[in-house]
């Protein structure tokens, strides 16, 4: 049973409030009128085992665990403002690795303007954690997956790549970026929105079952992919959309807008790390779903299953069904 099944099965057991208002999976965060204004909340566990985060740099994997916690947030229009946590850990007297974790934790939330309310500290074979964020919604409407039925543009902030090529590599997983910029214009201009917590593909595969009438046209060669990634692309011969096909979560921010910005919108977004990537057309009927192309090959449907880490028994077995989907997109098996 899938992630998504389980969770429908979960949640199929207990009644909503009026107060929430948004549907099962349709937003990022789940969003809940309080005070007569809309808030969203998150929660995200995390473990090396699932998540592929490396530990040696502990103050680094704490501003990842709260960067990929507030993500979330960010990606449905909300200005985190609290935030509380579990932390388990094997040695609990590994004072330099907890200070460490934590400091990470504190510089992400002091840039965020967001307040520790507690949590709960407990034992386990490995660390683990668990991060809670709430806040206010401060874009007019709160930032859904649900996409408008007009053309759109999909745009991606930063690079992509990074931290699957660290989980194939087995070397650190890359620090996150905090997207508080690219957040305050996506507040402003987005028609709808998710993070890339288990990757780009996998991003758009959710937005792609949520908005069955659409077709998402994606081009290969316009994705702003790590130089690190490309370089290792060419050494290895592995398409560099491999990068993006594992399920390692790079908590960049993806959305839509209308393709014709205002001038105003047009002139922030060109300063700000934020790539457009391609297409979504509406009520595309029989034509709809998700198509990625490159130059000079024909364009690919993705209806495969994604390989997840958390689904395989060792790295080797999850990286080869990677490679072997990368070249399938590609158009490459067998080269």
């Amino acid at each position: 049973m899938t992630e998504y099944e389980l969770i429908r099965k979960i949640a199929g057991k207990f009644s909503r409030s009026g107060l929430q208002r948004n549907g099962l999976f349709e937003s990022d965060a789940e969003i809940i009128e309080i005070g007569g204004a809309p808030w969203g909340l998150t929660i995200d566990e995390f473990s090396p085992g699932e998540d592929l985060f490396t530990s040696d740099d502990p103050c680094a994997l704490g501003a990842n665990l709260a960067t990929a916690t507030i993500s979330d947030l960010l990606a449905a229009g909300v200005k985190p403002e609290f935030f509380m946590h579990a932390i388990s850990l094997p040695d609990m007297d590994d004072t330099k690795f907890f200070d460490g974790m934590t400091d990470g934790i504190r510089q992400v939330l002091e840039k965020s303007g967001c307040f520790l309310c507690g949590g709960d500290i407990g034992r386990s074979d490995t660390w683990r954690y668990c991060g809670f964020a709430m806040g206010p919604v401060l874009s007019k409407s709160p930032i859904m997956r649900i996409i408008p039925a007009r053309k759109q543009a999909l745009w991606i902030t930063g690079t992509l790549g990074d931290a699957n090529l660290a989980a194939f590599c087995r070397t650190a997983s890359p620090r996150f970026e905090l997207r508080l910029n690219e957040a305050s214009f996506i507040r402003e201009n987005a028609s709808a929105g998710i993070d890339t917590s288990g990757g780009l593909l996998d991003a758009l595969d959710i937005l792609r079952r949520l908005n069955p009438s659409i077709r998402f046209e994606i081009s290969l060669d316009s994705l702003p992919y790590s130089k690190r990634l490309v370089d290792f692309s060419m050494a290895k011969g592995i398409p560099a959309v491999a990068g993006l096909v594992g399920g390692a979560g790079e908590y960049e921010l993806l959305f839509t807008s209308d393709t014709e910005l205002p001038p105003k919108a047009a002139k922030e977004i060109a300063a700000l790390p934020i790539t457009r990537i391609g297409t979504a057309l509406a009520d595309a009927g029989c034509n709809s779903g998700l198509f990625l192309s490159g130059k000079g090959q024909p364009p690919y449907k993705l209806e495969d299953v994604l390989p997840s880490p958390r689904n395989y028994a060792s790295m080797d077995e999850y990286m080869k069904d990677v490679i072997s989907l990368s070249h399938k997109i590609t158009n490459q098996e067998g080269a």
